[in-house]
């Protein structure tokens, strides 16, 4: 059986790269959406030959968008868009199926979902699929909260960790937004940068495999090819590794359905030293590690509270309102302030698809 594929967020590099393998696979896209993107869209829909697209910023659109996904089933769901209002769709998507592989490369929906989040994929009788590698990476895993000590991820440290002698209240836009490994949108370069991408998925982790925050931590691997580290009370370590790209998360689904052959050549990457050398972060120049306590105590309100204003903060600092070392200042001298400012906009919407979500699934 041919499974019919959705991907929320087409438009975006995961978009783009997923419909490449797919074209090269021979494997048909059902539907795709984009955010406010029309020309890309089109392009992507001739191209290669997709029977339905949305433009998700237009209000008939999206209305169109929410029939189509009553209307059809899916087999494979991919959120690769950003922010946390398709919380929305997922409501939807939720009500009309079950095992469907539900694939989230949406930081912000894991964030503002929390625990339900995955509760309601499981209690639906669907699947979560963890798109970002460091999460990914435990998905075969067989740990749980009571039978690990640890759970480390990692970070390859951006584009300032291994520079030691540069001072970063000087650094320019140009040079936090170039990573030495790969590329991405400029929040997620700006996010990479400062470590508060870390900071997040200790959350998501915490949120998608019900661990306590304080068995999860982070770890430096220069070469980005080890995603995470499992320690076991019994004393047994698991390394969790694969090479840097993306199409080993996004394709995981696509095998469930189909025959694939191996995105590499070569297996042996691991026997390169230096592929495996790790380190614990300790570079006080980053100013994320001086608040990283507080942090962790936050409650979930407070981690969504501290997305939003990170996600305002890169705004203000893309267009020259504060310098490169405010923005976590920033975030945390407003993370109090009542949520009916404007800085918090945003937080209600957040709060009420939550709510739905419980109302319907707890």
């Amino acid at each position: 059986m041919k499974p019919n594929i959705l991907i929320i967020g087409s438009t975006g590099k995961l978009g783009a790269k997923l419909l490449s393998f797919c074209s090269k696979n021979k494997i048909s896209i059902f539907t795709i959406s984009c955010y406010s993107n029309s020309k890309k869209i089109l392009i992507q829909k001739e191209k290669y030959k997709i029977r339905n697209h949305f433009i998700l910023s237009k209000s008939n659109s999206s209305i169109k968008f929410c029939e189509h996904l009553k209307k059809n089933k899916f087999q494979i769901i991919y959120f690769l868009d950003y922010g946390s209002y398709s919380l929305k769709y997922l409501q939807i998507i939720l009500d009309h199926n079950q095992n469907t592989y539900i694939s989230i490369a949406n930081k912000e929906m894991i964030i503002a979902g929390g625990k339900f989040l995955k509760k309601s994929i499981d209690d639906s009788n669907n699947f979560l699929i963890p798109m970002d590698s460091e999460h990914f990476s435990l998905v075969n895993s067989n740990f749980n909260k009571n039978n690990i000590n640890k759970i480390y991820i990692t970070a390859s440290g951006g584009p300032f960790y291994f520079n030691k002698k540069l001072n970063l209240d000087n650094v320019s836009i140009s040079k936090v937004l170039s990573h030495p490994k790969w590329k991405m949108g400029k929040n997620n370069l700006i996010d990479s940068s400062n470590f508060i991408n870390k900071i997040l998925e200790i959350f998501e982790l915490s949120y998608i495999f019900d661990i306590p925050l304080d068995k999860i931590d982070f770890l430096i691997s220069k070469q980005a090819l080890i995603h995470s580290i499992v320690i076991f009370k019994d004393g047994s370590v698991s390394i969790n590794c694969f090479k840097n790209d993306m199409i080993i998360p996004l394709s995981y689904p696509l095998r469930i359905f189909y025959d694939l052959k191996s995105t590499y050549n070569s297996d042996y990457f691991f026997l390169d030293r230096e592929n495996l050398a790790l380190e614990k972060p300790d570079d006080k120049r980053f100013l994320i590690f001086k608040y990283l306590k507080k942090i962790r105590d936050f409650k979930h309100s407070e981690i969504i509270k501290f997305m939003i204003l990170n996600n305002r903060a890169q705004y203000l600092y893309l267009n020259n309102k504060i310098n490169y070392n405010q923005i976590i200042p920033y975030i945390m001298d407003n993370i109090s302030r009542n949520k009916n400012e404007k800085n918090f906009q945003n937080y209600s919407s957040v709060l009420n698809f939550l709510d739905d979500l419980k109302k319907r699934y707890d």
